[in-house]
C-alpha cells in the first residue's frame, strides 16, 4: 500500500519561495532569455492519477499521468504564453523521448498535451495559445499523459514562453512516489474463490464463466470520492504481466471489475462517462470484487489492487490467487488530519467532524481566503495576536509565520514574503490566503469542484 507521502507535493508559496528553491543555474540556449528570477522551482512529483489523454483533459486514457510542480514569481505582471516540457538526460541534453506542450500549431506533429492547473482550475482543457497574465508568486500543477517515457532514468525540463522571451529550467528526474496523500488505507486484500458467476466482461449478470472473486476492505479517514478501482495481474514481485486488466471505468483497455457491497452491485456496468466516480465512501468499507475469467484467473497467479481517489492512488502488494495464506493487510493508523471547506459556505469539517464557521471562505484577487485561527488551531498550531501592531503570529513545530493585517509583506520562517492578498479582517475574523499559510506550515492544499481540502499529511 502507498502510505502517506513524506515529500512535499507542491512548493510552498511562503518561505520556500523566498529560500531559493530553484538554486541551480538555469540553462539557456541562444534564443532563451536569462530571466531565472521567474522560476522558483520545477520538479516531478508522482504518477498517481489518470486525468488526461494525450490531447484533452477530463479524458482518462488508462495510463497514469506524470504530475509535476512549477512555482514562479511573475513580479508585477508576466504573460505566460506557453509551457513546453521535453525529455533529457541528467546533464540536460535532449533525448527526444517526448514533447508535451500547453500550445502547439495545427501543423505540429508529435507534441502531446501538457495540462496546466492553477488553484484547482485547469487553464487549458486542450492546446491553448496563451495561459494568461499572472502577478506575484504562483503555483502550477502540470499533468502529462504517459507516452511510455515516464519511468526511472528519465529527466524533464521546461521551456516557458513569456511576453518577453523564453525561460528554460533545470532538469527534474522522474519520481513515482512510494507514498500517497489519499486518505484511504487498504486494510485487507485477498482472493476468495473461482466458483461464482456475478459479472460479465462489461455488465452485471451471468456470462457462463466463473469470476475471480476477491475480498477488499478499505478504511477512509474522511468522506472520499473513489474514482476507479483496478485489478492488475503481476508476478510475485509486483511487476505487471500480460494477463489482462479489470477496471471500474472504461479508460483504456480492460474488462469490468464488478464491485458488490452488502450484496448489491455498486457498478452494474461501465459508466458512459469515464470520469464518473465509483462513489463516495467513509469509515470502514468491505467490498466483494468480481473479475470475469478471461482464462488467466487461476491458482498461483498474482494480483494487486489499486484504489484511485481525487487525492491520489493507493496500491496493495501482490497476493497469490487461491492461496489462503496470501493476504495483504495494513493496520496503519491514520497519522494526519484533513480540513474541508466549501467556497462561500460556513460549513466546514475536520476529518468527519462538522463545524460552522463565523465567516465563509471566499476568493479575493484570485486568492482563496480562509479563517486563520480555525485552520491553524485545527492542525495544532499556536496563534498569537499583537493588538497594537495588528500582527498575527502562527507557530507549528519549527515553522513560524508573521502577518500584519492589511499589509502585503509577511515573514515565513525568517524570510520576507510579498503577498498578492494580505491578511484581512471581516466580522472580527482574520482571513488569509490559504496556500501561503497552509504550505508555509508544510501542509498541502487540494481544490475539487468548489471544495477546498487542507491536509497535514506532508509532515508524516
Amino acid at each position: 500500500m502507498k502510505s502517506l507521502r513524506k515529500t512535499l507535493q507542491s512548493a510552498a508559496i511562503g518561505a520556500l519561495a523566498l529560500q531559493s528553491l530553484f538554486t541551480g543555474g538555469v540553462a539557456f540556449g541562444a534564443d532563451v532569455a536569462a530571466t531565472s528570477q521567474l522560476v522558483k522551482e520545477f520538479r516531478y512529483l508522482d504518477k498517481e492519477l489518470d486525468r488526461i489523454s494525450l490531447e484533452k483533459t477530463g479524458a482518462p486514457d488508462g495510463t497514469r499521468d506524470g504530475h509535476l510542480s512549477l512555482l514562479i514569481d511573475a513580479g508585477e505582471g508576466t504573460e505566460i504564453k506557453s509551457i513546453v516540457m521535453k525529455t533529457a538526460d541528467s546533464a540536460g541534453t535532449d533525448t527526444g523521448h517526448g514533447i508535451w506542450a500547453s500550445w502547439k500549431e495545427p501543423s505540429d506533429i508529435g507534441k502531446y498535451l501538457l495540462a496546466v492547473e492553477h488553484d484547482g482550475r485547469t487553464l487549458n482543457t486542450t492546446f491553448k495559445e496563451t495561459l494568461g497574465q499572472f502577478k506575484g508568486v504562483n503555483q502550477f500543477e502540470l499533468y502529462a499523459s504517459d507516452n511510455n517515457s515516464m519511468k526511472d532514468g528519465e529527466y524533464y525540463y521546461l521551456e516557458i514562453t513569456t511576453g518577453t522571451g523564453i525561460v528554460k529550467t533545470d532538469v527534474t528526474p522522474f519520481k513515482d512516489a512510494d507514498t500517497s496523500y489519499a486518505p484511504v488505507i487498504i486494510r485487507q486484500f485477498a482472493s476468495a474463490d473461482l466458483t461464482q458467476d456475478k459479472f460479465g466482461s462489461a455488465f452485471y449478470g451471468e456470462d457462463g464463466s466463473p469470476d475471480g472473486h476477491f475480498k477488499l476492505k478499505l478504511a477512509f479517514a474522511q468522506k472520499t470520492k473513489v474514482l476507479s478501482v483496478i485489478l492488475r495481474p503481476t508476478d510475485e514481485d509486483g511487476k505487471e504481466v500480460s494477463a489482462g486488466i479489470w477496471r471500474t471505468n472504461r479508460a483504456g483497455v480492460g474488462w469490468l471489475l464488478g464491485i458488490m457491497q452488502d450484496g448489491k452491485a455498486v457498478n452494474p456496468e461501465f459508466n458512459k462517462d469515464v470520469t464518473a466516480p465509483v462513489g463516495s465512501f467513509r469509515g470502514t468499507v468491505s467490498l466483494d470484487l468480481y473479475a470475469t475469467n478471461n482464462g488467466s484467473i487461476k491458482n498461483g497467479q498474482h494480483y494487486v489492487i489499486e484504489v484511485e481517489t481525487q487525492f491520489g492512488t493507493v496500491k496493495s502488494k501482490p497476493i497469490e490467487f487461491g492461496n489462503k495464506n496470501s493476504i495483504f493487510t495494513d493496520s496503519t493508523v491514520f497519522p494526519f488530519k484533513t480540513i474541508s471547506f466549501k467556497l462561500n459556505s460556513k460549513d466546514a469539517a475536520v476529518d468527519d467532524k462538522s463545524f460552522k464557521l463565523d465567516v465563509a471562505p471566499f476568493t479575493l484577487n484570485g486568492r482563496t481566503m480562509v479563517p486563520l485561527r480555525f485552520i491553524s488551531e485545527a492542525f495544532g498550531a499556536k496563534v498569537g495576536w499583537n493588538q497594537k501592531e495588528r500582527r498575527v503570529t502562527i507557530a507549528k513545530g519549527a515553522n513560524t509565520i508573521e502577518l500584519v493585517i492589511d499589509k502585503k509583506e509577511a515573514v515565513a520562517n525568517g524570510g520576507k514574503v510579498l503577498l498578492d492578498s494580505p491578511a484581512i479582517v471581516r466580522n472580527n475574523v482574520t482571513l488569509v490566503p490559504v496556500r501561503f499559510v497552509s504550505e508555509s506550515l508544510k501542509m498541502k492544499v487540494f481544490f475539487e469542484e468548489g471544495e477546498l481540502f487542507v491536509t497535514d499529511a506532508i509532515e508524516q
